[in-house]
């Protein structure tokens, strides 16, 4: 069976929502695939009333994908189901897979995978099909699990594949997740950033420090300068250190600061925040690992 990994969203947390570049890849240490139970067993997760939401939108002629919703409920009621160990309230694109999964599988004429050209009209299906386990999507994530490659995020709405260079020394210039252990919901979290954009200064100080930061860490880690590239993760961890207490789960900002007062290693929101995964950096991972004692650490070694 085809795998349909989780997604990482590397740099442009926030930012994008005002118009900036951002970079997300698959993350490949997670994944999911489809499933039949076997004869007599339960099935672990359901998927009936997914089929039934979008047979409702199919009816009433507002469903923006060509699916086999008849097939696809027929395998349903014969048992499938998605099995995934993709950690879910992550940001990590638990429901993205699922919905990467069910256009692959069901769509009658679904877009080529490099199909850059489509991107954002493919985006605006897997928006409507990630809206079922949401309310509202960007269509990011389950784009990022279909395609299965690194995209730059484009502030026009544009997507476009890209190809990071290998690490060429491994553990030198190394990404990392550290594992919360805490499960949440981006809503609220986006909300608290919209109101803070509406505060006198906010606005101007993401603008001037943040975008510049995560713009250029975008375009050193594309052109395999890492060791330029902590400059700026630790350019973006400050900030977000002073300006997003809310999204720093409070057993981790001690260790946030212990970071950016260290030359070991330095911690960024790996998506809305509020728990899941954070993501680090460092120059040598077994610096960082010898002085990180909150989470688990996840090496990162192929990004």
């Amino acid at each position: 069976m085809e795998r349909y990994y989780a997604k990482l969203l590397l740099f442009g947390e926030y930012t994008i929502i005002r118009g900036s570049q951002a970079l997300a890849m698959p993350l490949r240490q997670y994944s999911g695939s489809w499933q039949f139970a076997a004869d007599g067993q339960p099935v672990p997760y359901s998927l009936e009333e997914f089929v039934q939401y979008l047979l409702r939108l199919k009816d009433k002629g507002e469903l923006l994908t060509g699916l086999d919703l008849r097939r696809f409920e027929r395998e349903v009621n014969r048992g499938l189901y998605f099995e995934s160990d993709i950690p879910v309230g992550y940001g990590a694109g638990s429901s993205g897979a699922l919905c990467a999964a069910v256009y692959s599988r069901f769509a009658f004429d679904p877009f080529a995978r490099g199909d850059e050209a489509h991107y954002v009209r493919l985006k605006q299906q897997l928006a409507q099909l990630e809206g079922y386990f949401h309310g509202a999507s960007s269509g990011v994530d389950p784009l990022i699990c279909y395609i299965d490659h690194a995209v730059l995020l484009l502030p026009d709405g544009q997507a476009r594949l890209v190809s990071p260079p290998e690490q060429t020394v491994p553990g030198k210039g190394a990404f990392f997740l550290l594992d919360t252990g805490i499960s949440r919901k981006t809503g609220p979290l986006v909300e608290q950033f919209l109101l803070q954009c509406g505060q006198a200064g906010f606005a101007e100080a993401l603008q001037q420090e943040l975008v510049p930061a995560t713009e250029n860490a975008i375009r050193l880690y594309l052109a395999g300068r890492r060791e330029e590239l902590l400059t700026e993760a630790r350019r973006i961890s400050a900030f977000q250190y002073r300006h997003f207490q809310a999204m720093i789960p409070g057993p981790f900002r001690q260790l946030w600061e212990k970071g950016l007062q260290s030359d070991a290693f330095c911690l960024k929101l790996c998506g809305a925040g509020g728990g899941g995964f954070l993501l680090g950096y460092c120059e040598e991972e077994n610096k960082a690992r010898a002085v990180i004692d909150t989470g688990r650490f996840i090496p990162l070694p192929k990004i």
